[in-house]
């Protein structure tokens, strides 16, 4: 993170720690801190609760898949 160029808009503020604490020092932790409560994240004594607002994968759709196709034999 401190290596990317400034200004690129990179969430910076969603970086958490173990079990969703907040590492930062101050005052970035409490910007760190408001940021999240901005995107509707509670926080609680520094903590993220990871098990409600942790990111997950969408579950897989099925994709309509073209029939196969029929071989010519020669």
């Amino acid at each position: 993170m401190a290596a990317t160029p400034s200004g690129k808009g990179i969430p910076w503020h969603r970086v958490l720690g173990e079990r969703g604490k907040i590492l930062i020092r101050e005052p970035y932790a409490s910007l760190q801190r408001k940021l999240l409560e901005s995107e509707g994240v509670t926080v609680v004594e520094w903590r993220v609760d990871l098990k409600r607002h942790l990111w997950k994968l969408p579950k897989k759709t099925k994709l309509k898949q073209p029939p196969p196709r029929k071989r010519i034999r020669k």
